[in-house]
C-alpha cells in the first residue's frame, strides 16, 4: 500500500535520550525533525542532519 506524504514543516531536533538519532539519508547525527502529513490526522517525523534537511522540498512525496 502506498501512502502520500506532504511535507509540512521542519524544526530543531532536541535529543533527550542517551542514544542519539541519526540522519535518515546519511547516518550523521540528526539535528532536524521533518514533519509530513500522511492524512487522517497522522503525522510522520523523520530526522535529518543540517545538510540533508536543506534538500527536503515542500512537495508531495511517496512512501511504500
Amino acid at each position: 500500500m502506498m501512502m502520500n506524504r506532504i511535507f509540512t514543516s521542519i524544526r530543531a531536533y532536541h535529543n533527550l535520550s542517551n542514544s542519539p538519532r541519526v540522519c535518515k539519508d546519511c547516518d550523521q547525527l540528526a539535528t532536524k525533525d521533518a514533519l509530513f502529513d500522511v492524512g487522517d490526522g497522522i503525522a510522520v517525523i523523520e530526522r535529518y542532519c543540517d545538510e540533508c534537511a536543506k534538500t527536503i522540498e515542500n512537495s508531495n512525496r511517496s512512501s511504500v
